[in-house]
């Protein structure tokens, strides 16, 4: 460097990194310092991408990397997160270096700070192009940016992938949880993929609890699967909110250029399929796209003008489960669970459909017929009267005004003169237990609760709700001997049980492994596949006969 460059380059009141043929610094400028808050020896051998704000600008950089390649200069605005955290719009000037044979040997930026210059004129372009919450990208530039890697891809003959990222279960965080909670649970997610993703790659939010990850240049399906290996570990852990532990997983689909499509909106179609089949293959997981997943697309196509359609057809069936006591080893309790034999999907559980119990034509059919289902178990106490109990599951949004609440406080008064029932409640409903609620929570029917996939109970308000039983969600048993996080939650509530002396239910046991660490762990009370299979009432007494 001669001495005029020299003068520049330590006089520069704007910052200027130096680095070598694979992007490692080498060199900065006493500016960058105190610019960036960083010192020589924090950043010395690291790639430029440490001065990213939680992968705030990955659309620019992509851009940033596609100008270099063709064009071998860039210019335009990041986001930098300085050392204290605060993060600052950047305005960067990069170039590439190379010998006389054209080889790369290196590359030189140059920025400052634009906060100054910021004024409400620039925000509307901003908000147009990141996702406010997250800093991210948002679909629109998302989109802009795939449609130009894919060109770039076409002509270099390079494989693509898109990945989309569902967050499980997080409409209940937001719901229960409260939306500050959800918003700063969204910021962690973003920064934890932000953490998986390379300089050249691109990751957007493309809806409220969904994102999409765009890699270039990727070596095949097998090496997408490594990314989503990585996603789905990172959202597996539990994260910090307002002194609480949350956690939380995600539900990964996979797509590739130029196998399953060449154009960028239907390259995230098909991650999107193979997102929505990973939710139905247990959640906490990837699928990669295959055409025989079209089929498999529940939750895209299922309405609630659907579900009232099929009341009337009957295409809604009532399903029982038995509950084994591993004390007796026999059945002494059975769970009424509504299952939707569609023509398409096949059979779809309740889980699958509560959430169309949006409005009240839906709410007010539906508890018609589980009203008229239920009634039609006196068959079931007459012949077994031993039976402790037959439970059944109440959806918050059953419960939504004071003439519905009223109404199962009716109707549970007559279920218990034929005989005992119990119904499952979310803790969050059962936490709310005021007015009407109140009478529904404290009838002479049992009450359950459930809905510790997120977050550990706490002890002081399950003795307030003083619940009869306690219920293990099927999340929490399919995942508790992979996941800590989970394994944790399910610890907990067992050993509140045991301080309140209040009995556990462990639903969707479907393994000999997951009933022996449950009854290892204390939990005497199963239902799931491990079990068998959800009856019909006709099969339920044919099963009971042969128990009892």
């Amino acid at each position: 460097m001669d001495n005029f460059a020299q003068q520049l380059f330590l006089y520069s009141p704007q910052a200027v990194i130096v680095t070598d043929k694979d992007n490692r610094i080498i060199q900065v400028n006493p500016a960058f310092h105190e610019i960036s808050g960083y010192s020589v020896d924090d950043v010395m051998g690291q790639n430029p991408r440490i001065l990213g704000a939680g992968n705030v600008s990955d659309g620019s950089y992509e851009a940033a990397w596609l100008a270099l390649d063709e064009e071998a200069t860039w210019q335009g605005e990041l986001f930098n997160r300085h050392k204290n955290g605060s993060v600052y719009p950047a305005w960067f000037n990069i170039i590439k270096l190379t010998d006389a044979e054209g080889r790369v040997t290196g590359y030189i930026a140059q920025f400052f700070n634009m906060s100054p210059l910021k004024t409400s004129v620039d925000a509307p372009s901003q908000v147009a192009q990141y996702d406010e919450l997250t800093h991210l990208l948002n679909w629109d530039m998302f989109q802009d940016i795939l449609d130009r890697r894919l060109e770039k891809a076409k002509k270099e003959d390079e494989q693509l992938a898109v990945m989309l990222v569902d967050l499980d279960r997080f409409k209940w965080i937001n719901d229960n949880l409260g939306r500050d909670v959800g918003d700063n649970l969204l910021q962690e997610v973003a920064r934890r993929l932000g953490s998986v993703v390379r300089d050249e790659d691109a990751l957007a939010r493309l809806s409220s609890d969904e994102f999409v990850m765009m890699l270039p240049a990727v070596d095949g399906m097998d090496a997408a699967i490594k990314v989503a290996q990585r996603v789905v570990e990172q959202l597996s852990h539990g994260v910090f909110v307002d002194h609480r532990e949350i956690f939380i997983s995600g539900s990964v689909g996979i797509s590739i250029f130029p196998e399953h499509a060449e154009r960028g909106k239907d390259l995230v179609k098909k991650a999107d399929v193979a997102m929505y089949a990973a939710k139905q293959g247990g959640r906490n997981t990837f699928r990669a796209y295959s055409s025989l997943m079209e089929r498999s697309k529940g939750p895209q196509i299922l309405r609630e003008e659907d579900l009232i359609t099929a009341l009337v057809s009957h295409d809604i069936q009532m399903t029982y489960l038995p509950v084994y006591s591993i004390y007796s080893h026999r059945v002494v309790a059975v769970h009424a669970r509504p299952c939707w034999n569609h023509p398409e999907l096949g059979q779809v559980p309740f889980s699958g459909f509560s959430a169309l119990l949006e409005h009240s034509d839906a709410i007010e059919q539906f508890e018609h017929w589980i009203d008229a289902e239920l009634r039609g178990l006196s068959v079931v106490w007459e012949r077994f009267p031993g039976l402790r109990f037959i439970s059944f599951r109440i959806e918050s949004q059953q419960l939504s005004s004071k003439e519905s609440i009223q109404r199962w406080v009716s109707q549970l008064h007559q279920y218990q003169q034929v005989g005992r029932a119990m119904i499952d409640v979310d803790i969050q409903t059962a936490l709310d237990k005021e007015g009407a609620l109140f009478d529904l929570l404290t009838s002479e029917a049992l009450l359950s609760i459930s809905g510790f996939v997120c977050e550990a109970p706490v002890l002081e308000k399950i003795r307030d709700i003083d619940p009869d039983f306690i219920k293990l969600d099927e999340g929490l048993v399919t995942m508790m001997s992979s996941d800590e996080g989970r394994q944790k939650i399910v610890d907990n509530v067992l050993k509140i049980a045991d301080k309140l002396d209040i009995e556990v239910l462990a639903d969707g046991v479907s393994t000999a492994g997951q009933r022996g660490e449950l009854t290892g762990l204390g939990c005497m009370l199963m239902q799931g596949r491990y079990f068998g299979m959800p009856l019909t009432l006709q099969q339920l007494l044919e099963h009971l006969a042969v128990e009892h």
